[in-house]
């Protein structure tokens, strides 16, 4: 669990994804998970039930049972430092032009500068831990002693968390197979496979032959084993195969190719 939380961790920091954000989130999906299994018959959730399953407190339950904000709205007070210190860049006037666009600023100065700007609005950190994240997600150009802010690189709210959709019905079949691995004598049907690239142009024929080569499987198993026509009986059952490829130049890691088998019951 460790190592998984802290793969998702290196996802999430990516997308502006706080530790208080992630905690928030995390306490309304328990809660409304253990919500669905503890409804009496008329519908209603039992609360103590709730509070029982997840180890929160009744009161904490009725708050977030009570609260109409959706999961996946990010909640402005648990911003991350770098995101409160471009909040006030974008909209604090004594860092705006006269056109209403972000100055640029020079990075150190008791006045109008980078460093006063994390001063009021980033807390307690030193402003050139804020430029170094800021540089690491390519927010800020620099030029000489000045920087500038790069709005086309902020992304709309709920762009990054739409990007990850696809991926979370692998994740959680992943996690259901292993549990199901567990509780019985079933193996697990996960391979893996890691072809190596001498250079980066190779990795992306590699890429390329993977992909398509997965594709014709995929497309020649459902031709020969998905029944088809009239008379057939209703599906109560189905096996999904889901693969995906991951190529990564030498300095984040070895090329890989991963393919994953799911089985979902329905």
């Amino acid at each position: 669990m460790t190592q998984l939380l802290a793969e998702l961790a290196v996802v999430l920091l990516q997308a502006g994804v706080t530790p208080k954000h992630f905690a928030e989130l995390a306490k309304r999906a328990f809660v409304e998970a253990a919500g669905t299994i503890s409804q009496f018959g008329n519908g209603k959730i039992n609360r103590s039930r709730v509070a029982v399953m997840t180890g929160l407190s009744r009161a904490e339950v009725k708050r977030l049972l009570s609260s109409k904000m959706p999961v996946t709205t990010p909640v402005p007070a648990q911003q991350s430092r770098g995101e409160r210190v471009i909040a006030g860049w974008m909209s604090d006037t004594l860092y705006l032009d006269r056109y209403g666009h972000p100055r640029s600023l020079p990075i150190a100065g008791p006045r109008i500068s980078f460093e006063s700007l994390v001063k009021k609005f980033g807390g307690d950190v030193p402003h050139r831990a804020v430029l170094e994240e800021l540089r690491r997600l390519r927010l800020v150009n620099q030029t000489g002693s000045r920087l500038e802010l790069d709005a086309r690189r902020l992304l709309p709210s709920g762009r990054a968390f739409a990007s990850l959709s696809s991926l979370i019905p692998v994740l959680v079949d992943g996690i259901r197979l292993a549990v199901e691995a567990a509780s019985s004598d079933l193996s697990t049907p996960i391979h893996r496979l890691t072809l190596n690239a001498r250079d980066p142009t190779e990795l992306t024929v590699l890429r390329d032959r993977v992909s398509d080569g997965i594709a014709s499987l995929l497309n020649g198993l459902k031709g020969s084993l998905q029944r088809a026509g009239k008379g057939t009986p209703p599906i109560k059952h189905s096996l999904t195969i889901t693969a995906y490829v991951i190529g990564q130049s030498a300095r984040k890691g070895r090329s890989e190719q991963a393919a994953t088998t799911r089985r979902r019951y329905k």
